[in-house]
């Protein structure tokens, strides 16, 4: 690879910046909110399901989800408690979450990469891109959004999401048909309050 800077704009952060900036000040809260909501946007995906009757979850694909997922809750539920007793105590529980922020920037930044077969998922970029353009942004919620189905009705509320965010990118990109010059992140959210809430 070789350092291409034609579109060089120093005022403009690179996506892996954005990302490194939003994650990187991220509590064991959060931190442990981001996964468990990738454990719950599992758990919804596989589910047993015959047509539209939701029967329960996939209890075989599932424990694969907790396996996964479970040594990095433990890990952050062990910090926490270790959180509050002195300054210089706080100060390690903060640099021992940095390897669960690794976790987490690695899983947003594959969101920009290809897969397996060397296709882009453009969509979920677009909608990752929303995300980080506004630091208000629940960036936490971004795993059930990005495994939310249409079909599951405990997850078609965070389906809609993603769709009016993908709505959005078009509205705020100078590029796209349906361009707004009076469309804003702000505004979108104050249209959209039942859904985004």
């Amino acid at each position: 690879m070789s350092i291409n800077a034609r579109f060089f704009k120093p005022q403009e952060k690179m996506t892996f910046r954005k990302v490194l900036d939003r994650v990187g000040v991220f509590t064991a809260v959060e931190c442990r909110a981001y996964i468990e909501s990738s454990r719950q946007g599992l758990y919804e995906l596989w589910r047993n399901n015959k047509g539209k009757e939701v029967l329960g979850y996939d209890e075989e694909q599932n424990k694969r989800v907790d396996e996964d997922d479970q040594p990095l809750i433990d890990y952050i539920d062990e910090v926490i408690s270790r959180q509050g007793k002195s300054t210089e105590g706080d100060i390690d529980c903060w640099n021992d979450l940095i390897c669960i922020r690794d976790y987490i920037v690695a899983d947003i930044l594959s969101v920009y990469e290809a897969d397996g077969y060397g296709n882009h998922n453009y969509d979920d970029m677009r909608v990752m891109d929303i995300l980080l353009s506004d630091e208000s942004k629940n960036l936490t919620m971004w795993p059930s959004m990005h495994w939310a189905s249409e079909w599951n009705p405990n997850t078609s509320g965070y389906r809609k999401l993603f769709e009016k965010y993908l709505e959005l990118h078009w509205k705020l990109d100078s590029d796209a048909n349906d361009y707004d010059e009076n469309m804003s992140v702000k505004k979108f959210e104050s249209q959209n309050k039942r859904l985004i809430a």
